[in-house]
């Protein structure tokens, strides 16, 4: 068994790359958060264009536009989360849910609303798929960069190289 020096805990290290790894973690939850809510708006255009453009009317194409503004909002949820190593997961389990809560809104709107299958589907799927391409590029980079900083700190290869 190894002695620890001081400020040094057998499970974290020294303290001050503790400190740093927390400080490290915790700088791309602004970004993220702003790239979320501008994908919000954007997808919500996408929808309202996928919807109009396949025929539906005006009401239905706003409706879903409004759905994906909302669902899409759920992409903020992992800004919460303090921790690097629970931050992919939360990702995760946001993206699930917004697709599951988007899906459940078209069937409301189709089959209790009494809208048009066509526009109210293709504007879901192509606002939900835009927000999902997005959210997964910036979270493959996020993570990406955080484990590059872990490897730098503790002088270490990545993980993820070969």
């Amino acid at each position: 068994m190894r002695d620890h020096q001081a400020g040094e805990t057998p499970l974290f290290g020294s303290l001050s790359e503790t400190v740093s790894a927390i400080s490290a973690n915790l700088q791309h939850q602004p970004r993220y958060a702003a790239l979320m809510l501008v994908t919000a708006v954007f997808a919500s255009a996408f929808s309202y264009l996928a919807a109009h453009l396949s025929g539906g009317a005006n009401a239905p194409a706003m409706q879903t536009a409004g759905l994906i503004l909302v669902v899409s909002l759920i992409g903020l949820l992992p800004v919460l989360v303090k921790s690097s190593e629970h931050f992919g997961l939360a990702v995760l389990g946001a993206s699930v849910a917004r697709l599951l809560l988007a899906m459940f809104a078209a069937f409301i709107l189709t089959e209790v609303g009494g809208l048009a299958n066509k526009p109210v589907w293709l504007g879901v799927i192509a606002g939900a798929g835009l927000t999902l391409i997005v959210e997964t590029t910036a979270v493959i980079m996020i993570l990406s960069s955080i484990e590059r900083k872990k490897a730098g700190m503790t002088g270490a290869e990545s993980s993820t190289t070969c």
